[in-house]
């Protein structure tokens, strides 16, 4: 006879029942019919019983069972180990390790033995109030949010509101978070697309964001040049002057009395070599007295691009020499400078002249010398 000890799980209210699984042996009932009646013996029990894991190596599974006899006998005691006993028929039943005359230590004093490693019997065995009803913790204090999260619960539950789109944008756009900021302003436009200012951060946003890939893009070809990069460059710089065009459309159409869009609008149009509609808008620019010589400035440059010279050098002396009211002193440097050389190249020597002593006279100091070469080279120069 052999006994295995096996572990097992169950609840109930006394620690001292026991509860017979039934008998399995070769003739009744028969083998294929052992386990279902085990399975229902276990069914009646459900009551008291939560779970039991049994085993019956070594003498072998049920089913797969490596010679010997099948188990004789199957108790269950829920005080200790689950036992699984192989008795011959043949044997006395002095010999029943379950059996309390036999001077061996009873399954009941078995349990009570491996029970007594824990001081709270009661709470292992037996479900109480006090473990099925918690005596409810203090809550731990609540962490306070940063602007920025309380920022976007309010877009959670009012999501309409222009106010909570724009001060976030604001924040995410000063910690440079452009993923953030692009992802709120974008939300902003869908809701609110009306309001101006969350319009206004949402196309800076994104042209800023196609500077940096043109930045990123140069960046890589100046590394390592190849005609990889090189395209990507070019195709960086397309998508920004693209850009410039989609906001400057968007934004004239919004605002047609700000009349300087007309110049930066003019500007990404002339990159892409869309010469004609440059020259309309910098046509309309230069109409408003506080702009024209930027418009000016930037129609001459138009003009030289289309092989106009006389033209583009009537545009440089009037963006450097007007009145009222005066060029900024780099449009005016800027505009003397290339109205020097249009007229160096096409021979007007005199009118090269006058242009080099003029950028002389508002010139600064790093940039005096190079002029004074110049103005060298051009008295040298025959009419």
């Amino acid at each position: 006879m052999k006994t295995v000890s096996t572990g097992f799980l169950f609840q109930g209210k006394t620690p001292n029942w026991s509860f017979d699984l039934g008998s399995i042996t070769d003739a009744n009932p028969p083998r294929e019919q052992a386990i279902p009646n085990l399975n229902r013996n276990l069914a009646r029990c459900e009551r008291r019983l939560t779970s039991c894991l049994i085993h019956y190596s070594p003498c072998g599974s049920l089913s797969h069972r490596h010679g010997g006899e099948l188990p004789y006998g199957l108790f269950f005691l829920p005080v200790g180990n689950v036992y699984t006993e192989c008795m011959d028929p043949n044997e006395p039943s002095s010999t029943n390790p379950f059996s309390p005359s036999s001077g061996k230590e009873t399954p009941s004093q078995a349990g009570s033995k491996l029970l007594s490693k824990y001081s709270d019997t009661d709470g292992l065995l037996v479900r109480n109030s006090s473990a099925a009803n918690p005596e409810p913790k203090a809550k731990a204090p609540a962490i306070p949010l940063q602007r920025f999260q309380e920022l976007e619960q309010a877009i959670r539950h009012s999501p309409a509101n222009p106010e909570p789109y724009v001060e976030l944008g604001q924040i995410y756009l000063q910690q440079e978070r452009w993923s953030d900021a692009k992802r709120a302003l974008d939300a902003g436009f869908q809701y609110c697309p009306e309001c101006e200012p969350i319009v206004l951060m949402r196309e800076d946003l994104v042209l800023h964001l196609a500077g940096q890939h043109v930045d990123e893009a140069r960046r890589r070809h100046a590394q390592q040049p190849s005609e990889e990069t090189r395209y990507a460059l070019e195709q960086a710089d397309i998508n920004l002057a693209n850009e410039r065009i989609r906001v400057c459309n968007d934004r004239y159409h919004r605002r047609p009395d700000q009349k300087e869009i007309l110049i930066t609008w003019a500007v990404a149009l002339r990159q892409l070599g869309r010469h004609d509609e440059a020259l309309s808008k910098l046509s309309e620019a230069a109409q408003e007295p506080s702009l024209r010589a930027r418009a000016s400035l930037q129609l001459g440059m138009c003009l030289q691009t289309l092989d106009r010279p006389l033209d583009a050098l009537s545009a440089f002396r009037k963006a450097a020499l007007y009145r009222s009211p005066p060029p900024d002193l780099a449009v005016r440097n800027r505009a003397l400078e290339l109205a020097m050389h249009v007229a160096d190249e096409h021979g007007l020597i005199d009118s090269a002249r006058f242009y080099a002593e003029r950028l002389h006279e508002s010139c600064d100091a790093s940039q005096r010398e190079s002029v004074a070469r110049e103005m060298y080279r051009l008295r040298e120069k025959d009419l």
